[in-house]
């Protein structure tokens, strides 16, 4: 079960009195295309830029600047038990340049990300973020719109811990591979030959 903030349950509260509307912020660390250098950039719904202290997995909280103004919208979140891997889209608009030069400028294959939700009242922030998830960038298509139309920019965001449980072990049983993990292990050093041969208990040779 999670510890969320007070102020953040208190807004819950009070929401059927003073009403609320939720806003997120997403937080990326691309690649540098040129140098390999990973980059931090972070972004809000709102159409301001907003300097604001955040919460981390890693530990204490951090400052971040969080651009505006971008289109950002983030999909349903669904939470659930199992190993079933579920994906949250996060949109931003084609035509913002800061979405643009995230997109070009940068290498956002298997970059590390992070979402937080706030709750906003009146046009001010109502309580502190809380981070409601931790993953990767899996897919950065980028869609051209027809003309006249508005196209967008649709990051598809996994879960960090079910894409590392769902990766395939590319391991295999031979002195090769063995030798590679620890020279002087001969254990697979007749790996090759033993599987081929039909060996029979009761039969002496």
């Amino acid at each position: 079960m999670r510890d969320l903030p007070a102020g953040f349950i208190a807004a819950l509260q009070n929401a059927p009195e003073t009403g609320l509307a939720p806003v997120f912020f997403f937080h990326v660390r691309p690649r540098d295309r040129a140098t390999g250098a990973v980059v931090e950039m972070s972004f809000w719904t709102g159409g301001y830029d907003l300097p604001l202290v955040m919460p981390v997995p890693e530990g204490p909280n951090v400052a971040r600047a969080h651009i505006g103004d971008v289109g950002l919208k983030v999909g349903a979140i669904t939470y659930g038990a199992g190993l079933k891997d579920r994906p949250v889209s996060v949109t931003m608009s084609q035509i913002a340049d800061a979405a643009q030069a995230m997109l070009r400028g940068f290498d956002l294959r298997s970059a590390y990300c992070e979402i937080h939700i706030g709750l906003r009242h009146k046009g001010a922030l109502a309580s502190d973020p809380v981070l409601m998830w931790v993953g990767m960038v899996d897919e950065a298509p980028l869609a051209t719109p027809a003309v006249g139309g508005e196209g967008s920019i649709t990051l598809s965001v996994r879960s960090e811990i079910m894409t590392q449980l769902q990766q395939t072990n590319p391991a295999k049983s031979s002195d090769a591979h063995q030798r590679r993990r620890a020279p002087e292990d001969a254990f697979g050093k007749y790996a090759s030959t033993v599987s081929s041969r039909a060996l029979k208990w009761y039969e002496k040779k």
